[in-house]
C-alpha cells in the first residue's frame, strides 16, 4: 500500500515538473499581485442545486465546490487564486469514497477552500471534461482513472493533475496533500510565470490533439477492412480458454452487438456470418450463468474484477442496463437463445425499478461504492435464511460451495475465501423439473426465495439516496431498449412505452431545436447537450420511427441533425461541446469508445440511417462521420459502433415497402432489427406492387415479397441455418 502511494505521488511530482511551466520564478521574474478580492460566492457551497448525481452527492460537503462555469474561472482570477478541479463521473461510484475523505479531512478543508477556488465537474454532463481525463493521463504514463485532481489557472490550463481511487491510502488526502504543497509553492513563487508557461502546455497540447486527428489515416476500402476488423474481434474470444482478450472489464456489450448483428445480416459472407454467430453464442454460455447477472434483482454489473465473470465491480446505472439489453436482444435474434431474452427484458424491469424518477424519465443512478463482501456469500447465509429444502436447491442452481465458488484468476490472494458470487447456472424450468414439479408452481416458490435473500442483501448495504435528476441520455438509451424489445417480442406495451417516453423526453430534455441534459435548468457550461447527446437521440428518434412508420419523427430526426451540424462541425473535426459551453481552449473530439459508445460512432450510424432514408445530414456534417479511420482495424473492441455503421453502409439491406401492404406485413417490417435493416416507403421509380414489399441485398437482386413470411426467410434466416 505504502508503495502504491509513494509511486502516486511520484506521478503527481511528474506531472508538475513534466512541462516548460514546471520551473518557479526564473530570472528573478517579479511575484508581484493585484490585491486579492474573495467573492462572497466563494464562501459557501455552490453547486447543491445543480442537477446531477454528482453535484447532489456533495450537497452537504465541507468542502465549498463551485460550479464548471465562466463565472467561477472569473472568480479565481479576481481572488489570485489557482482552481483546484474535480473530475468525476457518476457511472463510477468511487468518487464518493474520494470526495468524502477530502471533505472529512480539516486541514483538506482548509487547504482547498483558503487557498483554491474549487470546482467540482460531472465528466459525464461536461462530457468534454471527462474525454480530456484519457489524454492527462496518458500524458503521465497513467491509465485512465477517476476521478482525477487538476489544479488549473483562471485561464482554463491545466497545471498539475493526478489520478486518485477509492483505492488509494487515506482515500487520497495524503497525494492532495502532497501536491499541494508542490503546488502552491510553485503559484507563490511565480505566478505569473505559471500563467505563461502553463498556456504554452496547453497551446502545445491543443497542438497534439490536432496533429493526432491530421495523421489518422482513413481507409481507402471500408467495406474489406470493416469485415477484417470483425473477424478479428471474434478471433479475440478463445472457447478453450473461455477468454476475450482486450475486451478489459467493461461488461462487452458493443462487442455482442456487434457480432450478434454480424451474425444475422444477410449481405455479409456466410463465413463471417458463422464465426460472428458461433462467438455469440460461447460468449451467452459465459456470461447468461455468471454472477455479472444479478439473479435477486435482474440487473447487469458493469464491470468485472480482474479477468473474470465470476467476480463483478457490483456497480450498476442505468444507461448501462438498457444498452446491454439491446445487445441481449441483437444476440437473442441471432442465437434464438431464450434465456438471452429472458435477461435482456429483466434488465429493462431492473432499470425501471430502480432508476424511473417521479417525471416518468430516468436518472443515471448512483450507487455508494461498498466492500464486496457485502455482495458475497457463505453457504451457511443461503441456509440460514431460507428452509433446508429452498437452500438446497438454491445452493445447487448458482453453483456455490461450501470454501467459496470464486476461481484463482477471480480470487488469487484469496481475499474471500468462502465467499460465492451468485449467478444462476440453471434455468427456473430446469430447476422445478429436479423438484418435480411444473414451472407454473415452482415459480412462486423461486420468487419468494430471491424475496428473502434480497432483503438480506439490502440490509448488509448501506442505503443510498435515489437519484431523482432525469438524464437525458439515459433516458433515451431506455427509449432504445424499449423499441428493441418491441421488435423482438411483437408486445404493444414496448412500442407504447416507447413512444411515451420519446414524446416526454422531447418536453423535458427540448429547449427549441436544441438539446440539455437535464430536465432542469443549468448553465451551458454544465447541461447543455454535447454531440454525444444529439447523436443518442438520433439513435432513439430514428428506432422509435422504424417501429411506428409514423414520420413526425423522421421529421424530428432531420431537425435534430440539422441543429448537431451547426453546432458540432468544426475546423475539419467532430466537435464534442457547443462553442457557448466551452471552456477549455482544446478539439476534444470523442473517437474512441472510452465510456459509452462514441459520438463518432453514433453519427457515422445515423448518416447511413438519414441517407437511406433519403434525407441526408448536411455535408460538411456527413463527411465527418462517414470515414472509417485505419485505426480501428487496430482495436476493434472499442470501435464497435464505428464498425456497425460501416457494415450497415458498405453491405446495404434496405426494405422497401409499397402501397396497401397488409398489417401483419406492416407489422413484421416494423419488427426487423432497427439499426441494420434500413426501411423506407417505396418511390415511383422503385417500381413496388401494391401490397408488396421489395427487399434490396448488396450485390444481389432485389426480391418482392408480400407475407411476413417470406420477409423473414429473405432477410432473417433462421439460427439453425
Amino acid at each position: 500500500m505504502k508503495a502504491r502511494y509513494l509511486q502516486a505521488a511520484a506521478l503527481c511530482a511528474m506531472a508538475l515538473a513534466s512541462g516548460s511551466c514546471r520551473k518557479a520564478n526564473p530570472g528573478g521574474e517579479s511575484t508581484g499581485v493585484p490585491k486579492a478580492v474573495i467573492a462572497p460566492e466563494l464562501e459557501s457551497m455552490g453547486v447543491a442545486a445543480l442537477p446531477g448525481a454528482v453535484y447532489r452527492s456533495q450537497s452537504r460537503s465541507a468542502i465549498h465546490w463551485q460550479p464548471w462555469t465562466k463565472e467561477s474561472l472569473e472568480r479565481a482570477k479576481a481572488a489570485n487564486r489557482l482552481v483546484f478541479c474535480v473530475i468525476a463521473m457518476p457511472q463510477q461510484p468511487g468518487f464518493q469514497k474520494v470526495l468524502d475523505s477530502l471533505a472529512n479531512d480539516p486541514g483538506a478543508v482548509a487547504a482547498i477552500n483558503d487557498h483554491y477556488v474549487p470546482v467540482l465537474v460531472d465528466g459525464d454532463a461536461s462530457r468534454e471534461m471527462g474525454l480530456l481525463t484519457a489524454d492527462l493521463c496518458a500524458e503521465i504514463k497513467r491509465p485512465l482513472q477517476l476521478p482525477l485532481l487538476v489544479w488549473m489557472t483562471y485561464e482554463g490550463n491545466p497545471v498539475a493533475w493526478i489520478p486518485v481511487t477509492a483505492a488509494s491510502p487515506s482515500g487520497g488526502v495524503d497525494l492532495f496533500n502532497q501536491s499541494h504543497t508542490m503546488v502552491t509553492q510553485m503559484w507563490k513563487e511565480g505566478a505569473r510565470y505559471v500563467l505563461k508557461t502553463s498556456a504554452l502546455d496547453n497551446a502545445n497540447r491543443r497542438a497534439r490533439i490536432e496533429q493526432r486527428r491530421v495523421t489518422n489515416a482513413i481507409s481507402e476500402q471500408p467495406a474489406v477492412d470493416a469485415v477484417r476488423s470483425l473477424r478479428q474481434l471474434a478471433s479475440l474470444y478463445d472457447p478453450y480458454s473461455r477468454s476475450f482478450d482486450e475486451v478489459g472489464g467493461l461488461f462487452p456489450s458493443g462487442a455482442i452487438e456487434l457480432l450478434a448483428t454480424a451474425a444475422a445480416h444477410p449481405g455479409l459472407p456466410a463465413d463471417v456470418r458463422a464465426r460472428a454467430l458461433e462467438t455469440t453464442r460461447e460468449l451467452m454460455i459465459d456470461l447468461l450463468p455468471s454472477a455479472m447477472f444479478d439473479p435477486l434483482d435482474g440487473g447487469v454489473f458493469s464491470s468485472r474484477r480482474g479477468t473474470s465473470w465470476s467476480l463483478p465491480t457490483f456497480s450498476r446505472n442505468c444507461p448501462g442496463q438498457a444498452r446491454a439489453a439491446v445487445a441481449l436482444i441483437q444476440a437473442f435474434r441471432a442465437t434464438g437463445n431464450p434465456q438471452t431474452l429472458e435477461k435482456a427484458l429483466g434488465l429493462i424491469a431492473f432499470a425501471e425499478s430502480s432508476y424511473q424518477t417521479s417525471e416518468r424519465l430516468f436518472a443515471v443512478g448512483l450507487s455508494e461504492e461498498t466492500p464486496p463482501d457485502s455482495w458475497l456469500w457463505s453457504v451457511e447465509d443461503i441456509e440460514k435464511a431460507l428452509s433446508p429444502d429452498d437452500a438446497k436447491w438454491w445452493i445447487k442452481a448458482t453453483g456455490m460451495k461450501g470454501l467459496g465458488n470464486l476461481p484463482s484468476e477471480a480470487d488469487p490472494l484469496r481475499e474471500f475465501f468462502r465467499g460465492n458470487t451468485m449467478g444462476l447456472t440453471m434455468t427456473v424450468a430446469e430447476i422445478s423439473a429436479a423438484q418435480q414439479q411444473s414451472v407454473e408452481v415452482f415459480t412462486p416458490r423461486f420468487e419468494a426465495a430471491k424475496t428473502k435473500l434480497l432483503a438480506v442483501r439490502n440490509e448488509r448495504l448501506r442505503k443510498t439516496p435515489r437519484d431523482e435528476s432525469s438524464h437525458a441520455a439515459a433516458t433515451l438509451r431506455m427509449v432504445s431498449a424499449y423499441a428493441a424489445a418491441f421488435g423482438v417480442t411483437g408486445d404493444e406495451g414496448f412500442r407504447e412505452k416507447a413512444v411515451a417516453l420519446l414524446k416526454r423526453s422531447r418536453e423535458a430534455f427540448g429547449v427549441g431545436p436544441r438539446l440539455r441534459l437535464f430536465s432542469k435548468d443549468a448553465l451551458d457550461s454544465i447541461g447543455a447537450g454535447r454531440a454525444f447527446l444529439y447523436a443518442l437521440a438520433l439513435q432513439a428518434v430514428l428506432d422509435v420511427a422504424t417501429i411506428t412508420s409514423d414520420d413526425q419523427w423522421l421529421v424530428w430526426s432531420e431537425d435534430l441533425a440539422t441543429t448537431a451540424a451547426e453546432m458540432f462541425t468544426g475546423n475539419g473535426f467532430l466537435k464534442e461541446c457547443p462553442d457557448e459551453a466551452k471552456l477549455i481552449d482544446l478539439p476534444i473530439t470523442d473517437l474512441v469508445m472510452l465510456f459509452d459508445d462514441s459520438t463518432a460512432g453514433l453519427v457515422s450510424s445515423a448518416e447511413n440511417r438519414l441517407a437511406e432514408l433519403g434525407r441526408p445530414l448536411v455535408a460538411s456534417f456527413s463527411e465527418l462521420a462517414t470515414p472509417m479511420p485505419t485505426y480501428a482495424l487496430d482495436r476493434p473492441v472499442l470501435h464497435t459502433d464505428l464498425l456497425l455503421a460501416t457494415l450497415s453502409r458498405h453491405f446495404k439491406v434496405t426494405v422497401v415497402v409499397g402501397p396497401d401492404i397488409s398489417p401483419a406485413l406492416k407489422l413484421a417490417t416494423q419488427r426487423l432489427q432497427m439499426r441494420v435493416i434500413q426501411r423506407r416507403p417505396a418511390r415511383p421509380d422503385d417500381q413496388v406492387p401494391a401490397g408488396s414489399v421489395k427487399v434490396l441485398l448488396s450485390g444481389e437482386d432485389a426480391r418482392l415479397v408480400s407475407t411476413p413470411e417470406a420477409l423473414q426467410q429473405a432477410l432473417l434466416p433462421s439460427p439453425a441455418k
